[in-house]
Formats: structure tokens, sequence, C-alpha cells
């Protein structure tokens, strides 16, 4: 009970961070031009820092072969999700088809998960998390852009070197040389990555402010996905983490993440990419609101086969 108590507490909070959003964009005070400027500084700046600080926060006892596993895990996560809304929305129209299949893979698993995750697990458990965002960027910005963009070219440069594993890149030598640096630089660092949750969940509200309300209970579409997202995809992941058997701070993190409702990202790539951005509003609207039941159930399941498969 406590640990429900817990999850739900915090996706209250995300939810009224969302709120705020919401209210500050009707209100003039947060524009269109302000929230696409916040959109980039996230996931250009922020998101390195997010994964940076959490490697900089850690006792060091992660090993390189549970850092394979938390990768390879990560990966498995993606393709469940990413066969499951292959084979779903044939029936949309394109344009609409993109974002949900966007949507149905893609978890916000940093700008909601990472919370999360440090809350429940802690800080082993955000450094497994870490590795997760850096599977995300990979995946996101190249099988994820090349499905918004309309099939634009990438170049394998830009695919490697995205935010997730730039940060991945500048932590991991830090991680691993146990080097230390002095506070005028960790400071910074730790601020910039606690503006992730509160300044994404602006952005979220500002965007689902411009929808239509009315919109949110009509579009069946969006609560199919929100099923595939928040129910399907995280319980055939847990299904299948039982069969690989990772030790259970891992398990436990991974599901909290596989779990969480639509990425942030697909209502910044719709934007980004002219797609249909209020559908992607909804999607997010709609399963974040959801996942106060859907991922207190999953984190509980986790931890009961935690007790139940590793005595």
């Amino acid at each position: 009970m406590e640990a429900m108590m817990t999850v739900v507490l915090k996706v209250a909070v995300i939810l009224l961070l969302i709120a705020v959003g919401y209210i500050v964009t009707k209100r003039g005070i947060f524009t269109e031009r302000g929230a696409s400027e916040v959109t980039t500084l996230l996931i250009k700046l922020v998101t390195p820092c997010l994964i940076i600080n959490s490697l900089l926060g850690s006792d060091g006892s992660l090993q390189l072969t549970e850092m394979l596993l938390s990768i390879a895990v990560a990966f498995l996560s993606m393709a469940v999700s990413l066969v499951l809304s292959l084979v779903t929305f044939r029936k949309e129209p394109p344009e609409r088809r993109k974002v949900l299949r966007f949507a149905t893979i893609f978890s916000n698993a940093g700008f909601m998960g990472i919370p999360l995750v440090e809350s429940i697990v802690g800080g082993k458990g955000v450094i497994y998390g870490s590795f997760f965002i850096v599977v995300f960027n990979i995946v996101c910005w190249t099988y994820g852009y090349s499905m918004m963009s309309g099939g634009a070219k990438m170049s394998v440069r830009t695919a490697l070197l995205n935010p997730g594993m730039v940060g991945l890149m500048i932590g991991l030598p830090i991680y691993f040389l146990k080097l230390p640096l002095p506070a005028i630089v960790t400071e910074p660092i730790g601020f910039l990555s606690n503006l992730n949750t509160p300044l994404a969940m602006l952005v979220i509200g500002s965007y689902i402010a411009k929808v239509d309300l009315h919109s949110f209970v009509s579009d069946l579409a969006v609560y199919k996905m929100a099923f595939l997202r928040l129910v399907a995809a995280p319980a055939l992941y847990l299904a299948a983490l039982l069969l690989v058997r990772p030790e259970p701070d891992l398990l436990v993190s991974s599901v909290i993440q596989a779990s969480a409702p639509v990425a942030a990202n697909t209502v910044l790539f719709a934007v980004q990419y002219h797609q249909d951005s209020e559908l992607a509003s909804k999607t997010v609207a709609v399963s974040t609101v959801l996942s106060i039941i859907t991922i207190p159930v999953f984190t509980i399941l986790a931890q009961a086969a935690c007790q139940l498969y590793y005595i």
C-alpha cells in the first residue's frame, strides 16, 4: 500500500504541473514560441545533464555486465511496444497513424519515469533508468524520427550523437574513472537536471491548452492507444523480464519506465515535423491521467515478482 501511495502521489504532482502549464498558457503567460524554446532547451541541454547527474550521484557499484544488461532489456521494451504499434491503427489515416504508433512505442521514461524510479528504487535505479533513456533516444532519433518526419534520412552521426548519448559519453568516463569534480561543476549540472520534470510538464500542459476538451472523450483511438501503452506493452514486457531474470532493482526500475504514459516527445516531434499535434497532445494527456491507476499496479506487480522469483 505504501508503494502504491508513493506512485500515486508522484503522478498527482506531475498532473498538477501539467495543470499549471495549461493555466499559464490559457492566460497568455506561456506562449507558443516560449513552449517551443523550452522544448529545445529540454532536449539539447537538460536531458544530457540529467544523465550526467545520475552518474555523478552514484556510488560506483554498478558493474559493466549490469549496464549492458540494462541496455539489452531497454531495447526489449522498445521492441515489445514497436511490435504492438505495427499491428494496430492500420485503418487510421497516415497522419494519425504515425502519431498513434509513436505514442504506443515511446513512454515518458525520462520526464516521468526517472522521478518515479528515484523515489521507489533509489540511486541505483536512476543509473539503470539513464541507460533506458539512452536506448529511448537512440530508437526515438532513428526509427521515431524517420516515421514522424516522413522518411527523412538521418546520418549515423546524428543518430548516435543524440542528447542521451552525449550525456552518457560525458558521464561514463567520470563514473568508471571515479573522477572527482569540483562543486562549481557538479552543482550547475544538478540544477539543470532538476529542471527536467517541471519544464517538460509545463510544455505538455501548454499543448493540452490548445486542444478541444470535448475531443478527449470522443476519440476512441486515443483510448485504444492508451490500453496498448499502459497495459498491454508493460504486461508483455514484465512477462519477458521474468524469463530474463535481471536483478531486482533493474527489473523494477525498467518496468516503471516501460509502464509510464506517452512520451512528451510525441508532442514535441508532432509539432516539429508538422504532424497532428492536437492528437499528440491528447495521447499524452489521456495516458498521463490513466497512469495514476496503471503505474502503481505494475510497480507492485514488479516488486511482487521480485519477492517470488528471487528467493
